[in-house]
């Protein structure tokens, strides 16, 4: 009895190293799959966010430059249309041309008589400054003009003005010695009564047609020049008393 006891603990003696080394000769293959599997797993994960991370930041770097690119074309064509519309108002301004201007600027008077009665008359004569101003970026050449004085619509005297250039964007004086009487006027109740009021208001009136040259290669070579006409409409107070003309005005 004691035999039998002895051999069945020495067989479960043995037997337990066997289950023990069975057990763990198949948990060992099932951790190699387990951590295998576990291994190709975040494998695939960290691959899966990469290629995740990777459209997400070439779409980044490629909206980013295209964006600054839009503002640099937006930023030149501004530009370019702020440089157009300047360029299109220098030339309309320049290549426009312009009226002169004519004007009289003194008037100083060097001799005068008149009468009040039987017959209302004066004779005067005047020496006046007149300008004429061009403001284009051209010469106005104009020709032979005259300038007309008249007292009530009725002419009392004339000047002729030779023809002459003014130069681009400059003013031209000219000196002129005017003669005036009453001879036109005849027996005028208006006169009569002007002269015994001692005043006379002469009206100025005169068209100098020319041409405005922008652009030219010289005396013998110009470039054909546009027709402009230089009004004068002034308007003279002369004091008979006093001799002098004491208010000049210009439209």
């Amino acid at each position: 009895m004691a035999e039998t006891n002895f051999v069945q603990a020495k067989e479960n003696k043995d037997s337990t190293p066997v289950q023990s080394k069975e057990s763990d000769l198949e948990e060992q293959p099932q951790q190699a799959v387990q951590a295998k599997e576990n291994k190709d797993s975040t494998l695939v994960q960290s691959k899966e966010s990469d290629l995740e991370e990777q459209p997400q930041q070439s779409e980044d770097s490629t909206t980013e430059p295209s964006s600054e690119f839009t503002r640099k074309d937006l930023a030149k064509l501004v530009a370019s249309l702020v440089v157009v519309a300047l360029t299109i108002v220098f030339l309309v301004l320049v290549f426009t041309p312009k009226h002169p201007k004519f004007k009289v600027r003194s008037v100083a008077v060097e001799t005068l008589d008149y009468t009040t009665s039987p017959n209302p008359s004066f004779n005067m004569s005047f020496a006046a400054k007149m300008t004429v101003k061009n403001p284009n970026f051209g010469y106005f050449r104009y020709g032979v003009t005259n300038v007309s004085f008249t007292y009530r619509g009725i002419q009392v005297g004339e000047v002729s003005i030779a023809k002459a250039r003014v130069r681009a964007v400059s003013t031209r004086m000219m000196n002129a010695v005017i003669n005036l009487n009453a001879n036109n006027v005849g027996n005028d109740t208006n006169l009569e009564s002007d002269v015994r009021l001692g005043t006379l208001t002469l009206t100025v009136q005169s068209n100098m047609k020319g041409k405005v040259y922008l652009m030219s290669l010289g005396k013998r070579s110009k470039v054909n020049g546009r027709k402009r006409t230089a009004a004068l409409n002034c308007t003279l107070t002369v004091n008979l008393p006093k001799k002098l003309v004491q208010d000049i005005h210009c439209s």
